[in-house]
């Protein structure tokens, strides 16, 4: 009597380790084949790329449309290429939240992507992705002051506003400050940073007087800032006498990491397109701000927006100014990333993260040591 529940417990035993064994198999062979990747239903061969409708989006992914490269190279592998747009944080960040069923790859601004691994935003955040590659840069963003402020002095003990937690804004914004000996509470200085969601609040909370100077983005959005306050001013760039460049970075290119870790052949054969349209963007500059246009016009078509303020907008040549001063690239700008990551660990809003879950180079560097390019340090 006594032996019968120790039998059966042996083969009970038995019976989990088998079991245990065929599982752990399974999962391993759904790792090799990069299935663990794929939303169920979804065709297991299709690559999903996401860039974001906006003035001076990336040009890798506006050549793209014309010259289909991504769907040539991946060909090679017997994959196909689904392209989708988006915009807005309340779009894109949820979009790229999905554990399965997501975009593979995203163009995407370096601003909103450094903000996005923090997971501190309402609008979402994962540890999902990393930077591969970059896409563009670009000296769009700008510190607005009030009247009164005649100097970066003068912000000593005042309050500047920004929008979407942009991270990166702020480090930059003490990089400017730091040049007159100020700044922000982060870095132990007077100048306070205070964050709105969104663009608009912000605009009105300028305008309300709540901030002595916001950090802007974008020259669409500069106008209303200069008219909701009558004499107020871009005071400067926050990329001052090519302090982070030339041009700072723009948009990057980032990538899944359990696709960078699980399918790197995938991976490498993306990045070696990715160069190619960087070549082919380069070399047809001249196409991209009409290109631009289109790509934006048409994604609030699809969506039957009553477009006449927008056409009266974005004209044609809104697009060639904005393009005019933008550099195409495939150099995330590494000093950059690393410099914010560290300014980011420092504020405390990247805990439990390190460099490699915001930047993995590895398979870029390979692509481009077979092509004979310098490696990205």
């Amino acid at each position: 009597m006594r032996k019968m529940p120790l039998v059966v417990l042996i083969v009970f035993m038995v019976i989990l380790i088998f079991t245990g064994c065929s599982i752990k198999t399974k999962t391993d062979k759904q790792i090799n084949a990069g299935i663990q990747n794929q939303q169920p239903g979804k065709d297991p061969n299709t690559v999903t790329f996401a860039y974001i409708a906006m003035p001076q989006t990336s040009p890798q992914a506006l050549i793209n449309k014309k010259f289909d490269i991504l769907g040539t190279e991946l060909k090679k592998l017997g994959k196909t290429v689904n392209f989708v747009s988006t915009r807005s944080l309340d779009n894109i960040w949820p979009m790229m939240d999905k554990v399965q069923g997501g975009p593979e790859f995203v163009y995407i601004p370096s601003a909103n992507f450094a903000t996005y691994i923090t997971e501190t935003s309402r609008f979402g955040g994962s540890n999902n992705y990393a930077i591969i590659a970059g896409s563009s840069n670009g000296n769009s963003t700008v510190l607005i002051v009030r009247p009164e402020i005649k100097s970066l002095k003068d912000l000593a003990g005042k309050k500047v506003g920004a929008a979407n937690l942009r991270y990166s804004d702020e480090f930059q914004l003490n990089q400017v400050l730091a040049a007159q000996g100020l700044a922000t509470k982060t870095m132990g200085g007077t100048v306070q940073t205070l964050y709105d969601d969104i663009v608009l609040t912000e605009l009105e909370n300028f305008k309300n007087g709540k901030y002595d100077g916001i950090v802007l983005y974008g020259p669409e959005n500069f106008s209303a800032a200069l008219k909701s306050v009558p004499g107020s001013k871009i005071l400067t760039t926050l990329n001052p006498n090519g302090l982070f460049g030339k041009q700072q970075p723009r948009t990057w290119l980032v990538a899944r990491k359990d696709l960078i870790k699980d399918n790197p052949k995938l991976v490498k054969q993306v990045l070696k397109a990715h160069l190619l349209l960087t070549e082919k963007a380069l070399a047809n500059a001249g196409e991209i701000p009409a290109l631009n246009r289109e790509q934006y016009l048409l994604y609030f078509k699809e969506k039957n927006t009553v477009m006449d303020d927008i056409l009266r907008k974005h004209t044609l040549e809104f697009y060639k100014k904005n393009w005019k001063e933008a550099e195409i690239t495939y150099d995330p700008n590494m000093k950059f990333v690393t410099d914010v990551f560290n300014f980011m660990a420092r504020k405390g809003v990247v805990k439990g993260k390190t460099i490699d879950d915001f930047v993995q180079m590895d398979l870029f560097n390979e692509v481009l040591k077979e092509n004979g390019k310098p490696e990205i340090k």
